[in-house]
């Protein structure tokens, strides 16, 4: 197994050919971080911690002659004479805080943690070393066990906290990351996105300061605010080079990232629950877990790390197999959908060689707009007479999939599911209801709804044939309570919300296997690495017009790997911003990713019919070799608001260059596009003409200056020798 132990000096050296993450057990005492990077072959040679007394520091002792205040801990809390954010704060049964607990023993396993009730973070065909550290508190019985799973192939670490009470008094946990970090200086850069509705996942770069930065989520789910995310660069750290770290919570709900400079610019890295909406009851006997976080590292900038969770990623989905080329009908006939335009839909997709077709909103009883019923999904008979099945098997006869809207999460007052059980939905006691977008959330803690749903939606499944689900949230939590919890649990209860959200999906996917499940919280507000578990693929976000879905699509690609993005083509003046752009473009960009159509079919043009052809037989060409691709970004979104992407095959034999051009000049002046990843001693066919891939890398391909506004090219390389 990849870890070394020095049971002289206590250092362990948990390494793989990528990276080495070394501890040492401080006087058996104190676990703490000694080191964090490219793979260190000899840790027993690092310099020995600095001794000995400073101002406003807790007194060191003969026995232990360390000051905790500003130890490098790997897991700490407040109260003991360290003031930094705390790992963990936990109280006894008296409300005081318990200390920094002290180390007892620790195990080793070739086996992940891969908690039951959480997201499969290791598929069963991933090497992995899993090193857990056992602390404990003597007075009150908490044992604290620190889990650290090492993937063998890759420079990625699982980091999680498993707490258990074997005490006979209850304890309350207050706060509790899943990851703490601490770095021996602070030159580093923030890295972390936000963005709202429509105009997701924006990166930030900004300098450490002394004290602490802050991302967080109080809504529930995981964004579109903020992603539970934090990255630590070094400056002058570029896309193509430098010294990068991240981690990612495997969560969605709510979190907190946090990074602290303290007095001595020393640098502290936390990632878990978001502590004010959080609290759970220990009691004697039981156990909680904590989510996991990952810790990645590179050295080669920011496409490197990207790299590392891009294979994180692709490992956890249910399947990588290429997603059919899908047809929704939201754009083209929002709440007015109807058997008719369906039927419609179904023939145009055939012609088009079209592999889905999806009903969304608007399919079932009382729903004409936003305010529209919820809850019951029962089919609209009005607007579907002989019922959804007739246009499943119409699909299914021409080879086509079919698939449906849904958002199970959500009910409507005005719902025969709300008038029967008004208590299933989160809420206040004595308090009138707050709806956001006409809606309540159901209450997915509790078995019983979960039950339910699990329920109507095989029902939904089974007779109608679905092969797909579009699986949408459009509003956060509010009133996040019950009466099913004791007054001293509601603290549990957006914890136990995502618990049960996984349940649930963890159900879905065990009944119906080869179903294909589409994330969608109004677009992208919920893409996490919990939710990539249970889902094949993410709606990015409801703006669609090319230019600006290349910036949220460039955002994502640094943690998520394109094989989970939906990307479709509307139409054209875009229905959000009313940016025109022509079909060519629409196309090129939708093409990366799992391309699909957001529009009118009917509304092509005779040639405009055969450019879309054309596109879907060379997506359908490519699709199997570009699963597992590589993807690049080539141009740095600080300095210019065009984007270039190449995704290069896992032997490096193919790849795509896609780049757009922005707006048009009046100076035609062609540039080179250094490609930096294909394989430098192959050559390669770009249009007839041959390549090699050194120039190719160090050169550059030379992009024809733009002929109009936003135009995009979508370029083949293939190897040819």
């Amino acid at each position: 197994m990849p870890i070394k132990v020095d049971k002289k000096t206590g250092l362990i050296n948990l390494y793989n050919d990528q990276i080495s993450y070394v501890i040492q057990i401080l006087d058996q005492r104190y676990p703490v971080q000694r080191y964090f990077g490219a793979t260190l072959a000899d840790a027993t040679t690092l310099p020995p911690l600095p001794t000995g007394n400073h101002a406003f520091a807790v007194d060191p002792s003969s026995a232990f002659p360390y000051s905790v205040t500003s130890l490098p801990l790997e897991y700490s809390t407040i109260g003991s004479g360290d003031y930094r954010q705390p790992g963990y704060l936990i109280e006894n049964n008296v409300g005081q805080l318990l200390p920094i607990l002290t180390y007892t023993d620790m195990t080793i396993s070739d086996h992940p943690i891969n908690p039951d009730q959480f997201p499969q973070t290791v598929a069963p065909t991933t090497a992995v070393t899993t090193l857990t550290l056992h602390l404990a508190d003597t007075v009150s019985g908490l044992k604290l066990a620190l889990n650290y799973t090492l993937f063998d192939q890759s420079a990625l670490i699982l980091r999680s906290t498993t707490l258990t009470n074997s005490g006979t008094q209850p304890l309350t946990i207050q706060t509790a990351n899943s990851l703490q970090l601490d770095l021996p200086d602070d030159q580093y850069e923030a890295l972390t996105f936000s963005g709202t509705h429509a105009h997701e996942a924006n990166p930030t770069l900004a300098p450490l300061r002394p004290g602490i930065q802050c991302q967080r989520s109080l809504r529930g789910t995981s964004g579109p605010q903020q992603q539970p995310f934090m990255g630590l660069a070094r400056p002058q750290t570029t896309e193509f080079s430098g010294d990068v770290l991240g981690t990612a919570l495997v969560w969605s709900g709510n979190f907190q990232a946090a990074v602290e400079v303290d007095q001595y610019a020393h640098t502290r890295l936390t990632i878990g629950l978001e502590p004010t909406t959080f609290q759970w009851q220990l009691t004697p006997g039981t156990s909680f877990q904590s989510p996991e976080a990952t810790l990645a590292w590179s050295d080669a900038g920011f496409n490197g790390l990207s790299q590392v969770f891009h294979d994180f990623g692709n490992q956890i989905q249910p399947s990588l197999v290429p997603a059919p080329i899908a047809v929704n009908t939201w754009e083209s006939s929002l709440f007015n959908v109807t058997a008719t335009t369906v039927s419609q839909t179904i023939q145009q997709a055939d012609d088009l060689g079209i592999q889905l077709v999806v009903v969304d909103d608007g399919w079932f009883v009382n729903r004409h707009g936003e305010n529209g019923q919820l809850g019951d999904w029962q089919v609209d008979s009005v607007k579907f007479p002989k019922g959804l099945r007739p246009l499943a098997d119409l699909a299914h006869q021409k080879g086509l999939k079919f698939g449906l809207w849904l958002e199970p999460e959500m009910v409507t007052t005005n719902s025969q599911l709300y008038q029967a059980h008004p208590d299933w939905a989160l809420h206040y006691q004595q308090r009138s209801p707050i709806t956001a977008r006409h809606q309540l959330v159901l209450d997915l803690s509790r078995a019983t709804v979960r039950q339910h749903l699990l329920a109507t939606i095989t029902k939904l499944i089974e007779n109608n044939h679905l092969d797909y689900l579009k699986w949408d949230m459009n509003r956060h939590l509010t009133q996040v309570g019950n009466e099913a919890l004791p007054s001293n649990q509601q603290g549990e209860l957006y914890y136990r919300y995502v618990l049960g959200l996984y349940a649930l999906l963890a159900q879905l996917r065990a009944r119906f296997p080869k179903l294909i499940i589409e994330n969608c919280s109004a677009g992208g507000g919920r893409l996490d690495f919990g939710m990539l578990a249970y889902t094949n693929q993410t709606w990015l976000s409801d703006l669609t017009d090319p230019v600006d879905r290349a910036v949220i699509e460039n955002g994502f690609s640094y943690l998520f790997p394109p094989t989970c993005f939906s990307t479709h083509v509307s139409a054209s003046p875009n229905g959000q911003n009313g940016r025109v752009t022509d079909l060519q473009t629409r196309l090129n960009l939708a093409s990366i990713g799992n391309l699909g159509f957001e529009m009118a079919l009917n509304c092509l043009t005779g040639p405009e019919r055969q450019q879309v052809r054309t596109q879907i037989e060379q997506v359908k060409l490519w699709q199997p070799s570009f699963t597992q691709a590589r993807f690049y970004r080539l141009r740095d979104w600080r300095k210019t608001p065009c984007q270039a992407w190449l995704l290069v095959t896992p032997q490096r034999e193919q790849a795509l260059l896609f780049y757009t051009s922005g707006l048009s000049s009046a100076v035609k002046v062609p540039t080179p596009l250094p490609l930096h990843y294909l394989e430098p001693q192959c050559h390669y066919l770009i249009n007839a003409q041959q390549f090699s891939g050194q120039t190719l890398n160090q050169v550059g391909l030379t992009l024809p200056p733009a002929t109009h506004d936003f135009a995009s090219q979508l370029i083949w390389l293939k190897a040819c020798d």
